[in-house]
């Protein structure tokens, strides 16, 4: 696959023959600064009874070496959106330039197998080899006293979105709380930022992240939006957003990709503003984040 824009469809496989379609790729080449990027896009369809995750795999030769997560609700029935930012040159950091990779492999946590392929080769999921990605246990840290519970997701505020799973990411409420936001954004991993976005600085953070803000923004926690964000995409955003010439904030951004009924229920749980990470002239489609204002006090 060359620098430049490649599309492909995803199909399902059942034995290892080719099934229907569930899906579709999309990779572009575009330039951020002195570095190609890639922008991957996957469209993905899958009915779950449960909540899954789906692995994604960049394939070379029969090899799949592991890309991100996928995460399906219970029983959602929407096409799910993943949208991503890799160097187009070394996109898993082990040298390998996307050109030479050949496509995607899916594997999901219930057995399923799916396959996009963007050149010529004929691929079968029997023959993949994986590696696992290496995922760390997460230690208890909290007592029950600071656990969110399904009663909280019941008051006023905290309404629930049908689909979502009910556990969300306990946040770690600390008695002195300082301000950390300059310290997330100087040490947390950075996102791809573009010229003409908005948005002049940016990090990956998670729910319990939260937790080291001032106590005036754990409401957060409870959020059932953010919570559906970070299950999808498996990140939220911190960072800073130039609203105007002279007003610039620092904000708490779900990802998610612009839709109007998106931003209903965005605006429903106090998510009220879409930043996109590129502009263009129609929202619709675009990906980018809904916002939340950081309060220091």
């Amino acid at each position: 696959m060359r620098k430049g824009r490649c599309v492909s469809y995803i199909y399902r496989y059942r034995d290892n023959v080719r099934c229907e379609n569930a899906g579709f790729i999309k990779i572009q080449c575009v330039s951020n600064g002195n570095e190609n990027q890639a922008r991957i896009q996957i469209g993905l369809k899958l009915y779950k009874r449960i909540e899954c995750r789906c692995e994604v795999y960049l394939l070379y030769g029969n090899s799949g070496r592991f890309l991100t997560d996928i995460n399906f609700c219970a029983k959602e029935r929407d096409t799910i959106m993943k949208r991503m930012f890799v160097p187009w040159d070394n996109p898993l950091g082990d040298g390998i330039p996307l050109d030479d990779y050949s496509g995607l492999f899916f594997l999901c946590d219930d057995g399923e197998q799916l396959l996009g392929i963007w050149d010529n080769k004929i691929i079968s999921p029997e023959g993949i080899i994986i590696k696992k990605p290496e995922r760390p246990e997460k230690k208890e840290e909290f007592n029950n006293e600071n656990k969110v519970t399904d009663k909280a997701l019941e008051k006023p505020g905290n309404e629930n979105i049908s689909g979502i799973p009910s556990e969300i990411p306990t946040i770690k409420m600390e008695e002195n709380c300082r301000d950390a936001c300059e310290e997330m954004l100087e040490t947390y991993p950075k996102l791809a930022m573009f010229a003409d976005s908005q948005i002049t600085e940016c990090v990956k953070i998670e729910p319990q992240d939260i937790g080291k803000l001032h106590m005036s923004n754990w409401k957060l926690g409870a959020n059932s939006f953010l919570s559906h964000g970070f299950y999808q995409y498996r990140y939220i955003m911190l960072g800073r957003v130039k609203l105007s010439e002279n007003e610039e904030k620092v904000v708490i951004g779900v990802p998610g990709v612009f839709t109007n009924k998106e931003r209903y229920l965005a605006n429903m749980f106090g998510f009220g503003r879409f930043i996109p990470v590129k502009k263009e002239k129609l929202m619709t489609g675009n990906f980018g984040y809904w916002i939340s204002e950081v309060s220091r006090a």
